[in-house]
This record gives C-alpha cells, structure tokens and sequence, in this order.
C-alpha cells in the first residue's frame, strides 16, 4: 500500500520569501542568543538610549539644532515604532525602517562621526533581514539618498561620500546572513515536521497492512474449515433424513472431525507464522501431504536445491498456494496422485502442484466454500512480489508459484 504525504510546510522556499510569521510561533525570525523576545526588546530599548545620549552629546553638527532635534525625533519614532512589534506586518514596518533610515541617515551626515550612523545601518539590515525584496530596497534606497544629501549639505569629503554607502552596504551583507540563518532554520523545522508526519503515516500504513494480512489469514482458516464442516454436515443430514443411511451420515460425520481437526492445525499455523515462529516451508507442505493423504488421495514431495530460510510471509504465502491446489485437487480430481515440488533456486523459491487433468478446469476464480481460488492466490503471491500460473500441462493441471529470493 502507497502512501504519498505532502505536507503544506515542504514547499521549496527562495531566500527573499516574506519571512514575516507569528511572534508566537516555535521558529520565529527574532532568533538571538539571548533566547526571549522580551530580552531582546529590551536590549534594544537600551541601545537606543545610549545612541539618544550620545547625540545629545555631540557638539559637532553641519545643521540647525531644531533642523537636528526633528531628525532625532523622527528616527527615534522610527526605531519605537519598529521595536513595539506592533508594525510586523505589511507596509508599516517597512515604513517605519524606511523612517528610520531616512531621517536617521541625514542626522548621521550633519553630525558627521556620530553614533547616529547606527539608525540608518539598523534599518537597512532590519529591512533586508526581515522583509520582502521591494521593501528592502525601498528602505536601502531612503537610506542612502539620506546620507548623500548630508555628505552635499555638510561639504564632506569624497571619502565620507564613498564611506557612507560602504557602511550601508556592510549593514545590508549582516542583514542577509541572518536572513539566510533563518530560512536554514525554517527548512529544518520544516524537513523536521515532514519527516514526523511521514514516519506516522509510514506506522499507520505498516499497522494497516499487518491487520489485512491477519484478516486474510483469519479469512482463509475459516473459510476452508467452516466451509468443509458445512458441506460434511449438510451431507450428513439429508443421508439421514432422506435416505435413512446410518453408516453414510457417520462417515461425514468423521470426515467433519477430520476437516474440525485440520482447520485447527491451520489456525495454529496461521498463528505461527503471524508470530514469525512457523515452522519451515518443507515441513508445513511434509504436513499439507499427510492431511491429503488421510483423506483418500495420495501424493508425494520432492525438494529441489538446498534447502534455506525463507521469510515468514513468503513461506506462508507459498504454502497456501499448496493448500489452496490440494484442495481443488481433492473437489475436482478425486483419487489422482499429486505431486509437489519446492524449489530452492538462486534467485527466486518456487512450488509446482500437479495432479491428473479433468476433463473441466479445475480450478475457477472462486471456490464455493468461500476460498480465493485463483484470485486469492494472486492476490497472496503480488503482495509478496511472486507471481502465479495454473493450466493444462504435459504431466496434467498444474498450479506454479514463485517468489523471487
């Protein structure tokens, strides 16, 4: 039985994806060392302070101070507004980078050296880290067209022009390692939860296929055994009722222990083999032979090749072909001689059942005592990979199966 599992999380994802997912999620892309979101905000919070301080403090600027203060304000509703968690989704958090980067890019140039530089760098790493392609590159654009007017408007030199976008471009380069970090996350979480979900329908499939293979055992053991004990005792009544025959009644009568007896041993097979315990092939069909035989018929076993250990299902399997033969041959061919032959070849195991031919086949799809005929026989030899033929031959009807090694 095929089982194909396509989990919605296995689709192939590109590294410019939107990464955006819920905060509450096991794999969120905040993943720091400090192991809380909330440590994190924190941390940020605090960094921020210090950067506040810092230009507060810094006396050199190519500015007005309100033209300053406005900047500063600005970026740091930007930075507040990113860092409440708040804008997570769509435009706004774009937004607030882009805000952070333009405005904290010209207050960085106009207060040339100062930590204000960390506003515009934030961003542009935050944007390429976390949102899509578009949006990065509307953050990235806002940023550096910031911090070019500011080398314009202070008259700075060639190597702040250049400086600048270098810085920019450094902060990008962090911004995507991280976002690489955690799309190698995401795909492990997610080959993870695949692999979970493959290894439980894998178990369902295996607990499902094991049940069908007891109900057929099940099915078979009764099906010979109530079906013969049915027939035997019908026999029995209409000799009694009908005819008066008291020894005739008494012979199906044994005959019914005989077949109650029988379908006992199967079932002690069947169980053997279910339980991986049963005995080896050549001994189950020595057995097969020897029920035949009380029964009136007469048959022999030859072995070729040497003798191996065969898997529980294929020895079962191929002793059910011989039942399954034995007993159309005993229905339809009554008193013929049949001879079975196992064969231990080294690529594949194989039995051949043959007895005298009747003039009808026989051996039909179905048998009326419930069996499979050849349809269960089948059925039992592709579910082991074997394969089955049964007609006329030289030496009379014969049934042949083989299962490859």
């Amino acid at each position: 039985m095929d089982h194909t599992v396509a989990p919605a999380s296995s689709r192939v994802v590109g590294a410019w994806d939107d990464l955006r997912v819920d905060p509450r999620a096991p794999l969120h892309p905040d993943l720091h060392p400090l192991g809380s979101a909330g440590l994190l905000v924190l941390g940020r919070l605090a960094g921020l302070v210090l950067v506040d301080v810092e230009v507060a403090l810094t006396r050199r600027h190519a500015g007005p101070t309100s033209l300053l203060t406005v900047l500063a304000v600005l970026a740091n509703i930007g930075a507040l507004a990113w860092l409440s968690g708040r804008v997570r989704s769509g435009a706004r958090q774009a937004t607030a980078l882009a805000l952070m980067g333009l405005t904290g890019g010209l207050l960085a140039t106009l207060q040339h050296g100062s930590p204000a530089l960390a506003f515009p760098a934030l961003a542009v790493a935050q944007a390429v880290a976390d949102t899509s392609v578009l949006e990065a590159l509307a953050v990235g654009a806002c940023a550096l067209v910031a911090v070019e007017a500011g080398v314009v408007w202070a008259s700075l030199d060639a190597t702040a022009a250049l400086g600048y976008p270098a810085i920019l471009v450094g902060s990008a380069l962090l911004g995507l390692t991280r976002r690489q970090y955690v799309m190698r996350v995401r795909a492990a979480e997610a080959l993870v939860a695949q692999t979970r979900e493959t290894e439980a329908v894998t178990r369902r499939a295996a607990a499902l296929d094991e049940r069908t293979r007891i109900a057929r055992e099940i099915h078979d053991v009764l099906a010979h055994a109530l079906g013969g004990l049915a027939v035997q005792l019908e026999a029995a009544e209409l000799l009694l009722t009908e005819r008066g025959d008291i020894d005739g009644a008494l012979e199906r009568i044994r005959g019914s222990r005989r077949t109650a007896r029988e379908g006992l041993e199967e079932a002690r097979r069947a169980v053997a083999a279910l339980r991986s315990d049963a005995p080896p092939l050549p001994e189950s069909l020595t057995g097969l032979l020897n029920s035949h035989r009380e029964q009136g018929s007469s048959g022999e076993l030859v072995i070729e090749g040497e003798a191996r250990d065969l898997p529980p299902e294929v020895s079962l399997t191929l002793m059910r072909t011989v039942q399954e033969a034995l007993t159309n041959a005993r229905r339809h061919a009554a008193g013929s001689p049949v001879r079975v032959r196992l064969s231990y070849e080294p690529a594949r195991t194989s039995v051949t059942v043959t007895n005298d031919a009747p003039p009808e086949p026989p051996l039909a799809d179905t048998d009326p005592t419930g069996g499979y005929g050849l349809t269960g026989m089948r059925e039992r030899l592709e579910l082991a990979g074997g394969r089955l033929a049964a007609g006329p031959g030289p030496d009379g009807w014969t049934v042949s199966a083989e299962i490859p090694r």
